[in-house]
């Protein structure tokens, strides 16, 4: 069990925990492959069973082991593509992200982290209305690290003595203990989780959780 008068920050992973952007995602995808004159089609499906893996892994599932595109070709175009279409396209933030996000930067550091590309965490923050609540948004494709690596680079960098990672799968979970994290697990969202410290069942949750109050 995690006692919030122990944490000093909290830090949240992005798809799944703070909003759902599967669908742009798609679309950003099968655009990618139509630029490349591939006749490919990425489902909503797909892409959910892939939330929170690098997007090397990701490309390797969805075009397989013989792709037509070289990842090393298809994989800039399709974080350029991401960078001019999703600020546009956005997702859908999960209810009481917003309010609870700024209740919560009241008592603790909040940090964003997740695997996605370089510049995919600010966008979100933008879009859903919480920039001005992030202490700092660290992404896999900003740093190029393992979550587990950029959850010591944050917990140094602002000599924590309790963060606390919050994700929506099992690899965020492994990831968390790796790195001697606390986990706190979304089960409204994409993944599953067995070993978690602490499981809510919405952001309203986790808010009155982290204030303190009776849940």
């Amino acid at each position: 069990m995690i006692n919030p008068d122990c944490v000093d920050a909290l830090i949240f992973d992005m798809d799944g925990t703070l909003w759902d952007a599967v669908d742009s995602y798609c679309a950003i995808w099968n655009a990618t492959f139509s630029s490349f004159g591939v006749n490919r089609t990425v489902s909503r499906e797909q892409l959910v069973d892939c939330m929170g893996l690098t997007l090397d892994v990701i490309y390797s599932r969805v075009a397989g082991d013989a792709p037509v595109v070289p990842a090393c070709d298809f994989i800039p175009v399709l974080v350029e593509n991401e960078k001019k279409m999703m600020s546009e396209l956005g997702g859908v933030a999960y209810d009481g992200v917003r309010g609870g996000i700024e209740q919560l930067s009241e008592k603790y550091v909040i940090l964003l982290l997740s695997n996605c590309g370089e510049g995919g965490l600010e966008n979100m923050a933008r879009h859903i209305g919480i920039s001005g609540f992030v202490t700092e948004c660290v992404s896999f494709g900003g740093t190029h690290r393992q979550k587990d690596e950029n959850m010591l680079y944050l917990k140094r960098k602002y000599n924590l003595a309790g963060p606390v990672y919050v994700g929506d799968t099992d690899s965020d979970c492994r990831s968390a203990h790796k790195a001697g994290l606390p986990f706190v697990f979304a089960s409204y969202g994409f993944g599953n989780c067995s070993g978690a410290d602490l499981t809510v069942a919405s952001f309203d949750e986790l808010t009155e959780f982290f204030l303190n109050k009776k849940v």
